[in-house]
């Protein structure tokens, strides 16, 4: 089968294409750095054991609320003037923006640099997925999932890599975060080169977005009904933004104190996690091609509620590790689906689209983190993945109902399908 959108594909698009693959690799290095260091991090600051819960959890819920606001208030910038200085801004500033977690030694300061944390994750993420959308064009075909598989390929090399470095500093996390931040902030000077410029669209995307401008006055109801269904997709993906963020705050220390794992396997475990992750997204765009998004995402959220039942009644380390794998599995298709088919329902506001699917879903990261210290402190840490059991099991059930306005819109339908069709 011949592929028609081969001679778009310039050197400068497939550097394009690398630079998004790097940017999703540092998000998702960037949060499993944190994760992993987080039992050190803690023992830094005096918030180890029971005790430290509560204080942790407003820390989480501070980096929750900056990930929420900036993914919201980036949407704007995006459209006006493309996903370019925006992230190359971001990339600078987001991996510096760690370094001072591993030197604080108060809970005010480590609140305060966990927000500015939090909020460049928020605003280099969404913009990361616009600039992914705009790559995506050019090829006429789904390449989100691989996208966000870069994302969890980072978490999982650099997390492993930060589990490593907490077996050696046991007491401060101001060496692996300072060596790390600054690893990440070289990534960030090589991908700022090779992004793409907001008028740097495809012939015949340029052609589809003149055909809406001939009926100016059928905009009004259209927006009304994107905007809902931008609100649906924020809500599938408020689920599964839960249920990572309680391994990736909880995991390590899930598995440490309730499993007996030691401190580095533990950190290991919440590394296995994301790598489960990466390897769902290798396989999540062919799987949606052949199946159908809908059935795709019922098929995760069955195997994340597997994984959870088997980590509640796992008796050692090891089994429990099992089950975050399969909950990483059941995790992995979910968001790149939800954020691709925002991206490409209006590509003219791509950015404010994606900015309110991702600023629904990273509230998952300011509910999640209050609720589960709320658990924790009422009911003991060994309660705390009942939370994301509970939000995948009711996104098993409602998610493919959901999933099936996309499709009626058109969403549902390949590259090529539509590329038939309009002819």
């Amino acid at each position: 089968m011949i592929d028609h959108s081969i001679p778009l594909i310039s050197k400068r698009i497939r550097k394009a294409r690398i630079a998004t693959f790097l940017g999703f690799m540092m998000i998702g290095a960037m949060m499993y750095i944190w994760s992993t260091g987080v039992s050190v991090f803690r023992e830094q600051l005096g918030l180890s054991g029971d005790l430290g819960d509560g204080d942790f959890g407003l820390i989480a819920l501070g980096i929750g609320v900056g990930s929420a606001a900036g993914a919201l208030l980036v949407g704007k910038l995006l459209d006006n003037y493309g996903a370019k200085p925006v992230i190359g801004f971001c990339v600078m500033v987001y991996p510096l923006s760690i370094i001072p977690l591993g030197y604080v030694s108060g809970f005010w300061f480590a609140l305060a640099f966990g927000i500015v944390l939090g909020t460049f994750r928020g605003a280099l993420d969404t913009a990361l997925n616009a600039h992914g959308v705009q790559v995506e064009r050019f090829y006429q075909r789904s390449i989100m999932s691989a996208f966000h598989a870069s994302y969890s390929f980072g978490g999982f090399l650099l997390g492993m890599l930060c589990s490593w470095l907490t077996g050696f500093f046991t007491t401060s996390v101001q060496v692996p975060y300072t060596l790390l931040g600054l690893l990440m902030f070289a990534v960030g000077c090589l991908l700022s080169r090779w992004l793409l410029n907001k008028d740097d669209v495809p012939t015949q995307t340029a052609e589809i977005k003149a055909a809406p401008s001939a009926a100016p006055t059928g905009q009004q109801a259209p927006k009304t009904q994107t905007l809902l269904l931008m609100i649906a997709f924020g809500v599938l993906l408020l689920g599964s933004m839960m249920g990572e963020n309680a391994i990736g705050d909880w995991g390590q220390e899930y598995v440490r104190r309730e499993l007996s794992g030691s401190t580095s396997f533990s950190g290991m475990a919440v590394s296995i996690f994301v790598g489960a992750i990466t390897f769902g997204r290798l396989f999540g765009d062919k799987l949606a091609v052949r199946f159908g998004n809908a059935r795709v995402v019922c098929a995760c959220g069955v195997l994340c509620v597997i994984g959870m039942l088997i980590t509640l009644n796992a008796g050692n380390a090891i089994l429990g590790t099992v089950g975050f794998a399969l909950f990483g599995l059941g995790l992995s298709c979910i968001a790149p689906l939800m954020v691709s088919a925002a991206g490409r329902k209006d590509p003219q506001n791509a950015g404010r689209n994606i900015g309110i699917v991702n600023s629904i879903g990273f509230s998952g990261m300011l509910m999640g983190p209050a609720a589960i210290t709320l658990i924790v402190s009422h009911f003991g840490l060994g309660s705390v993945m009942f939370l994301p059991l509970i939000m995948l099991g009711l996104l098993a059930v409602f998610g493919p109902m959901l999933m099936t306005k996309p499709k009626l819109a058109g969403m549902g339908l390949s590259y090529s399908d539509r590329r038939r069709h309009s002819t």
